[in-house]
Order: structure tokens, then C-alpha cells, then sequence
């Protein structure tokens, strides 16, 4: 039975109206594996050299084993946003003589083929040859191997409960953050060494390799928890009858705007009320926490210039880069309808310029706390800022005019490509390299302060101009629309 929903699987898949249209965004996907693939090898096999150097007072295998922990919390967090669930068009299936548990069993069977399944073997497979198997014997190594993959087996079966579970609860994945960030803080301040207690029950395995057998409990208890959650969800009714009461909010006070306060109004309540714009918005937050990764020194010297051109276009336009990317595919599903509004293009502009706007300027002041760390910050994330605004909204502007694709507002914008085309993975290279690149032209000739002062002097005549660039794209989409809503009508 499985082996026949393996090939129906197969076959919806390749007779899909989207198998064949997405070449670009595969072999951008493929090169994307390639290189972490490369990255958690080359990882793998300097382990054992960063260890000894990093920590030489401490057995080598020992401080591994202590790390693991963290590695497992960090995956967790990723899959979360990145993992994909697990579906099938099961709604047929169940009409059909086919238990649901073995519907159900598919599904999480199917799931083990993931890329985040695979990739920690490219890290682990050097790391076991070079650092333990040496030391250990054949029998206690294998043991060690086989207790972390079945470790990422259960963390890969708990990513999908949870993820689950988080659909139905709208800031589930904040609790979750939170649990993780009050364990870190726990082991952090020596309260409970759960790192340590970790690093010690795989050094246990090393000695006594029978106790890995225990390891197998975790990933079959996760297993059976989403048996029964799909289970209890699988029914007919529950799939085409559950409607979500949704929460009304007053955006009356941007009625003072005008015509553009009323659009502004459509576009919170767009990313309020769909899950793909909103996971945008919930990313833009999480986001703002980036600097304390790549603001650190690099052994005793202050990060490379273009970090802090990176941070402050991550910083303060992620918002604006992860939701422009994609303007006006946003409207996509009403476009046609939209165009037929007394709603004339240049307000349909403005009102999208004026929401970024604020939105930047917002976490312009929301990263000023990272001046503590560097006080240059300060006017580097301003060179961002004004940047963003006078140069990059005017690009999202020019690459929106070729926009093909419509967007599926209901699903999860983490690595999710429905709706993705060539021009946004085009359009994204000026959006974050143009910055940096420009920096560096600058400096030759201006020196640092000279090249963050030319970027924020191009942004600030972007936004002087603003009124004639908007006029500009006007009467560009006026002459656009109409292959606009061909293309998302056919898409």
C-alpha cells in the first residue's frame, strides 16, 4: 500500500501545472544544498583541529560531545522555519478503502526524506573517522554514530508535532523560542549544566555503546504522537468545514491619510490576515536580533566593513527587501479587481512607499541598542536607512513591473517557492549586493566615513525625488497592468 501512495505521490507531483515552469528556482535550490553540503564538510573535517586549538585543556570528544545540544536546539529552530510539513491531497485517499493510519504512516515516512535529514551526515561522517574513531573501538563508535542520527530523527519527527501544533496556535513559535531561550539562559548561568549532563551521556555511549539502544524511544515516541494528531484532524468534514474566526482590527485612524491611509489599512490587514505575509512580518522581527551574530569580533578585531553594510540592510530593510520582492504579487489573487477600484495608480505606489517607510524607520530605531556594541552603527544603519529607501524601493518598483507569478497567501512563506520566478532571484542581487559593491567604489576614493556618507547621499536625492520616481512607475504599470493580471491569471 505504501508503495502505491509513493507512485500516486509521484505522479500528482509531475503532472502538477507547475512541474517544469520552476527550472530557475531548482537549480538555485540545488547550487543552495551544493554549498551547505560543501560548507558542513569542510566543517567536518576541521572539527578536531578547532577543538584542539579552542580548547586544549579538554578532551576532544568530551567538548564535541558537549556542543551537541546546542547544535540540536538551533536545528529545531530552523526547521521550524524552514521545514517544510508534510502533505498530501488526502482528501480523495479518504474516500477510498484505505486506513487513515496508513495514510498517516505515509506521510511521516515520506518526510524522512528531507534535506535537513541528510546534511548533518556531510558534518558527521569526518568528525566520526578523524575524531573518535581513533580512539575509540569499532563497536563504541558505530553506537555514537547510530544514538546522534537517531537524535536527528527525533528532532525531525518533534519539529513536525510542533509545527503542527503551531498552526493551530497563533504565537506558538515565540513560546518556543522562549522555552529554548530560558534553557540557554539556565545553562548559561550554571543553574543546570544540561550541555554538560549531554556531553556525558554521549561519553557513556563511548564507554558502555548498549545504552544507545534507549536513543530508539525518542524518535518512536515523536513518531506516534503525529500518528495520533493526524488522526484526530483526518476527517472530511474538519479539512472543508473548520473556518477560523478571524479578529477584526481598526485601522479607522489611518482614515486622517486619506486615500493612501485606506490603502495602507488594506495592506496590514492583507498581512494580518494571511499567513505568508504575516510570517514576512514575524521575520522582520526575529531579524532584528541578527546583529548579535554578526556584530562579534573576529579574534579581537571589529567585524569587515561589508558586515555592516549587510547588517544594516538585514537589520533595517528586511522588511521592506521580503515584502517588495514580491510587490504587487501581493494583490495578485483581487489585481484584476483592484485596477477596476477609483484607485489610481500613483496612490496604489505611494500608499506601499509610505508603509515602508515607516516600517524602516521603525527598525532603524529598534537596532540602535547594537551602537553599544559599535558606536558607528549609528550612522552606518543610517546610510542603510536613507539608502533603502531612496534606491532600493525604486528597484522593487522596476522589478514588481515583471512580476509573474501569483502568490498563494494561505501557506508559510519559509521556504516556500510557490509564486517565485527568475525575477525575484534577479531582482534580489541589486537589492543586496548593489549596496556593497557601490561601498567599495566609494571608499577608493572617499575613504570609509566618505563611502557610508556617498550611499546615504544617493538614498537621500532617492527620497527628495521620491514624487517623480513614483510618477514615473505610474504611468510604467498603467502601462503594464494589463499583462500584469494576464500573467496572474495564467500562473
Amino acid at each position: 500500500m505504501n508503495q502505491n501512495l509513493f507512485s500516486l505521490a509521484w505522479r500528482e507531483t509531475v503532472r502538477s501545472a507547475y512541474w517544469g515552469k520552476s527550472l530557475a528556482t531548482s537549480i538555485a535550490l540545488g547550487f543552495l544544498a551544493l554549498y551547505f553540503s560543501a560548507n558542513f564538510l569542510i566543517l567536518g573535517l576541521f572539527i578536531p583541529k578547532i577543538l584542539a586549538e579552542s580548547f586544549p585543556n579538554d578532551e576532544p570528544v568530551s567538548k564535541f560531545n558537549s556542543i551537541v545540544l546546542a547544535y540540536f536546539a538551533i536545528d529545531l529552530i530552523v526547521r521550524q522555519l524552514m521545514q517544510k510539513l508534510p502533505t498530501v491531497s488526502f482528501k480523495p485517499l479518504l474516500l477510498q478503502s484505505i486506513r487513515r493510519k496508513t495514510i498517516a504512516k505515509y506521510l511521516l515516512t515520506r518526510s524522512l526524506l528531507n534535506f535537513f535529514n541528510v546534511l548533518p551526515f556531510f558534518l558527521l561522517v569526518p568528525v566520526t573517522i578523524k575524531l573518535v574513531a581513533g580512539t575509540h573501538s569499532v563497536m563504541a563508535t558505530a553506537a555514537w554514530f547510530l544514538s546522534l542520527f537517531i537524535l536527528i530523527f527525533s528532532n525531525h519527527f518533534l519539529a513536525i508535532y510542533l509545527k503542527w501544533r503551531f498552526n493551530e496556535a497563533e504565537y506558538g513559535f515565540f513560546i518556543l523560542l522562549g522555552a529554548l531561550a530560558g534553557l540557554f539562559a539556565i545553562n548559561h548561568f550554571g543553574i543546570v549544566d544540561l550541555s554538560g549532563g549531554m556531553g556525558k551521556l554521549l561519553d557513556l555511549i563511548l564507554i558502555y555503546p548498549a545504552i544507545s539502544i534507549l536513543f530508539i524511544l525518542l524518535p518512536v515516541l515523536f513518531y506516534f504522537l503525529n500518528v495520533r494528531f493526524l488522526l484526530s484532524r483526518m476527517f472530511v468534514n474538519l479539512i472543508s468545514g473548520k473556518q477560523k474566526e478571524e479578529k477584526i482590527s481598526d485601522y479607522s485612524w489611518l482614515d486622517r491619510l486619506g486615500e493612501n491611509g485606506r490603502f495602507i489599512a488594506l495592506e496590514l490587514k492583507l498581512i494580518w490576515r494571511n499567513k505568508r505575509p504575516r510570517s514576512v512580518a514575524m521575520m522582520t522581527l526575529i531579524m532584528l536580533f541578527y546583529g548579535l551574530l554578526v556584530y562579534k569580533d573576529q579574534h579581537g578585531q571589529p567585524p569587515p566593513e561589508f558586515i555592516f553594510i549587510l547588517g544594516g540592510i538585514i537589520l533595517v530593510g528586511m522588511f521592506s527587501i521580503s515584502y517588495g520582492q514580491f510587490f504587487p504579487a501581493w494583490h495578485s489573487n483581487y489585481f484584476s479587481m483592484l485596477m477596476c477600484q477609483r484607485l489610481t495608480m500613483k496612490q496604489f505606489l505611494k500608499s506601499f512607499y509610505m508603509l515602508v517607510t515607516v516600517i524602516s524607520v521603525t527598525c532603524y530605531f529598534l537596532t540602535l541598542p547594537y551602537a553599544l556594541m559599535y558606536p558607528k552603527i549609528i550612522y552606518t544603519h543610517l546610510a542603510m536607512l536613507l539608502y533603502n529607501l531612496g534606491v532600493n524601493i525604486p528597484v522593487m518598483f522596476w522589478v514588481g513591473m515583471y512580476s509573474k507569478k501569483r502568490l498563494d497567501l494561505s501557506q508559510s512563506s519559509a521556504m516556500n517557492y510557490q509564486g517565485v520566478s527568475a525575477t525575484q532571484w534577479l531582482g534580489a542581487l541589486p537589492l543586496m549586493l548593489g549596496p556593497i559593491s557601490l561601498f567599495y567604489l566609494f571608499k577608493l576614493a572617499l575613504g570609509t566615513v566618505g563611502g557610508y556618507a556617498a550611499l546615504g547621499t544617493l538614498g537621500f536625492i532617492g527620497i527628495l525625488f521620491h514624487s517623480v520616481i513614483i510618477n514615473f512607475f505610474s504611468k510604467q504599470y498603467r502601462k503594464q497592468k494589463h499583462q500584469l493580471i494576464r500573467n496572474y491569471k495564467n500562473s
